[in-house]
């Protein structure tokens, strides 16, 4: 990965509470990276270290997206939602459409990276073939369809409206498990099956945001070959 080689670093993160964002989180700050994160409860951060400021709102909250994203080098969303019933329907196509104009209005604001979900196409519809015809059975009994529209509509939008004055990266982790890291990840034009750790895909992300080569793709996520 080529990072680029930055000293003033600050880094926004949606979804911070989350699985793979409490990573995101503490990488970042173990990077020496200034860290602004939106938080509905504070005291789910269960991170006290210079370098991090938190804004108490959720994403219906315009002044706390604004404040959020304030000074802010680079933006982070691996913010997910509930599988089957419990799924807001399009919850994250609102929260983007909602988030866009701010980012576009930051002036400090070089990249906005979308966590998206393993079987979501790239923006023309292209996906590896085993994975569009894996998707809807698979998103069927995980309870995932709603969830898979929402991530895909978000990357057409990303898409559709890329004359902005930032840039975008979309990622794609596959299986993703809950267990110690260690292991290197890529950024990948090849679907991979083996699975992940949450503590790994932070690491990964918190260097993908400043990787220009990174800029204006989809990429999977998978292990270092």
């Amino acid at each position: 990965m080529t990072t680029e080689p930055q000293t003033d670093v600050t880094i926004a993160v949606f979804g911070a509470t989350g699985q793979t964002g409490r990573h995101v989180l503490s990488h970042a700050l173990n990077q020496g990276h200034g860290v602004r994160a939106l938080v509905r409860d504070p005291s789910k951060l269960r991170v006290e270290q210079d370098g991090l400021t938190f804004i108490t709102g959720d994403f219906d909250t315009i002044e706390a997206l604004h404040e959020t994203v304030r000074g802010a080098t680079h933006v982070i969303c691996c913010a997910g939602g509930a599988y089957g019933k419990g799924y807001d329907t399009g919850m994250m196509t609102r929260f983007v459409t909602r988030l866009w104009p701010i980012l576009d209005a930051e002036p400090s604001v070089r990249t906005f990276l979308f966590q998206s979900v393993f079987f979501a196409p790239e923006p023309d519809g292209s996906n590896p073939v085993i994975l569009k015809l894996l998707a809807p059975v698979a998103a069927y009994f995980t309870g995932a369809t709603e969830m898979l529209r929402d991530n895909t509509a978000v990357t057409k939008f990303i898409a559709a409206n890329r004359d902005v004055s930032f840039d975008t990266i979309v990622t794609r982790p596959g299986k993703i498990v809950d267990k110690q890291g260690g292991a290197l990840l890529v950024a990948s034009r090849t679907a991979g099956f083996a699975p992940i750790t949450f503590a790994d895909l932070g690491a990964f992300t918190v260097s993908a945001v400043q990787d220009a080569s990174l800029l204006g793709t989809y990429p999977f996520v998978a292990p270092a070959p």
